[in-house]
C-alpha cells in the first residue's frame, strides 16, 4: 500500500470539483437574476408612487419604499445564505455519490489488475472473462486474456520441450552407463581402461540425477496440480525418517517440531519439495550440525521451516538462491548437487499458490520458510 492517492479518490475529487464548480455558476446567475427582478420592481413601485404623490399621495410614501428596499435586501441575503448551505449539503452528497460510482466504474480494472499480479505460470489457464457492455474495459480485458493464451502456450510448448528432452536423454545415459558398467567389472579389463570406465560411470550417473532434477523441475511447474488434502506434518515426518541415514553420515542432527498442518495439493510434488529443503540442509552443513523441521499453521497458511547450521552464505549466494543452476561457493568446491533443489521448492510452492522465504544467519546457515494457503 503506498502513499500515492488512488484514482478512485481523484475521480471523487473531480466529480465533487465539476460540482462545486457548476453550483457556484448556477448560484450566481440565480442571485443575479432574483435581484435583477427585485430591483426591477422595486423601480416600478418608485415610479408609481412618484406619480401618486404628484396627484393626491399620502405622505410617508418614502418610507414605504425605504421598507421594500429593505425586506429585498433581507430576501436577497437569505437567498444567498439558503443557497450557500444547500449547496455544502449536496457536496457532502456529490462526494459519497461519485466515491460510489468511481468505485463502480472502476470494478473491472480492479479485475484485470487483481488478475495481472496473481497470474503465474501456476495459474496462467485462468482468463478474466469480463463481462458487460462493448466498451473500452471490455476490449483491455480481452487484450490482457489474449496474452495470458499467448503466454500460456509459450510455457506449456517450454515444459513440453524440457521433459521430452529430459526423456530422450535418458536412454543413451543408461547405455552408456550398462557399458561402463560391463568395462568396470569384466576381470579382463585393464586397469586404465578400468579407470576410464569408471571415470564414465560417475559422469552418466551424474546426468542421470541432473535430468531426474530437470524432469522435477518441469513437472513442478505444471499448471495441472492433482489436489488432494495434505497433512504437511506427516510428509515432513517420512522425508526426515528417510534422510535419517544421510544425516548419520554427514554428522548432522534432525530435530522435528512439527504439528498437523493441512494443505490440498500434490502429494507427490510436495514430497519433493520437503525432501529437498531437509536435503539441502543436510548437505550445505557441518559436522556436528544441526537441521531443524518446524511444521505448524498460523493465521491461514501452513507453514514449514527448514533452519539449519552451516558456513555463512554471501549477498551473492541469496540473491540467487532459487535460480536453477545457482551453486554456492562450498557446493562448487564439493563439486555437489546441480543447483535445482532450492528452485524446484519455490516453483512448488508457487505451483500451490504459496511463497518462499529465505533468510541466513549471521553465524552461518541458513532458514528457509515456506508459506502454503491451508485446507
Amino acid at each position: 500500500m503506498t502513499g500515492r492517492p488512488s484514482i478512485r479518490f481523484k475521480l471523487t475529487l473531480i466529480y465533487g470539483g465539476l460540482f462545486v464548480i457548476a453550483g457556484l455558476l448556477l448560484l450566481t446567475i440565480t442571485y443575479g437574476l432574483v435581484r435583477r427582478d427585485l430591483v426591477q420592481s422595486l423601480n416600478q413601485q418608485r415610479t408609481d408612487r412618484a406619480l401618486e404623490r404628484s396627484s393626491d399621495g399620502p405622505p410617508g410614501s418614502t418610507t414605504v419604499i425605504g421598507v421594500r428596499r429593505a425586506e429585498q435586501r433581507l430576501a436577497l441575503r437569505q437567498l444567498w445564505r439558503q443557497s450557500i448551505l444547500s449547496m455544502l449539503v449536496m457536496i457532502v452528497v456529490v462526494l459519497v455519490l461519485g466515491w460510489l460510482i468511481a468505485g463502480q466504474v472502476l470494478e473491472p480494472i480492479r479485475r484485470i489488475t487483481d488478475h495481472a499480479r496473481t497470474a503465474s505460470a501456476a495459474n496462467l489457464s485462468e482468463r478474466i472473462a469480463l463481462d458487460g457492455p462493448d466498451d473500452e474495459l471490455r476490449e483491455l480485458a480481452d487484450t490482457v486474456d489474449s496474452m495470458l493464451d499467448r503466454i500460456q502456450s509459450a510455457f506449456d510448448a517450454q515444459r513440453v520441450f524440457s521433459a521430452q528432452a529430459s526423456h530422450e536423454l535418458r536412454t543413451p545415459l543408461s547405455v552408456i552407463r550398462a557399458q561402463a558398467e560391463l568395462t568396470s567389472a569384466d576381470p579382463k579389463t585393464n586397469p586404465e581402461a578400468r579407470e576410464s570406465a569408471n571415470a564414465i560411470l560417475i559422469a552418466a550417473l551424474r546426468s542421470e540425477k541432473l535430468i531426474d532434477g530437470l524432469l522435477a523441475l518441469a513437472r513442478s511447474e505444471t499448471s495441472v496440480v492433482a489436489t488432494e488434502p495434505v497433512d504437511l506434518a506427516e510428509i515432513a515426518g517420512d522425508v526426515a525418517g528417510e534422510c535419517v541415514a544421510e544425516a548419520t553420515r554427514a554428522g548432522v542432527r534432525l530435530d522435528l517440531q512439527i504439528e498437523t498442518a493441512l494443505v490440498r495439493g500434490d502429494r507427490i510434488l510436495l514430497s519433493q519439495m520437503l525432501g529437498n529443503l531437509i536435503q539441502n540442509g543436510i548437505r550445505h552443513n557441518e559436522p556436528g550440525g544441526f537441521v531443524q523441521i518446524t511444521v505448524r499453521t498460523a493465521e491461514s497458511d501452513s507453514i514449514v521451516e527448514v533452519r539449519n547450521s552451516g558456513p555463512v552464505l554471501s549477498d551473492a549466494e541469496m540473491a540467487n538462491m532459487f535460480q536453477p543452476f545457482a551453486r554456492g561457493s562450498w557446493a562448487r568446491s564439493e563439486r555437489s548437487g546441480f543447483g535445482l533443489g532450492l528452485a524446484i521448492v519455490q516453483s512448488v510452492a508457487r505451483t500451490h499458490g504459496g511463497r518462499v522465504e529465505a533468510v541466513g544467519g549471521p553465524a552461518g546457515g541458513l532458514s528457509i520458510t515456506v508459506h502454503l494457503p491451508a485446507a
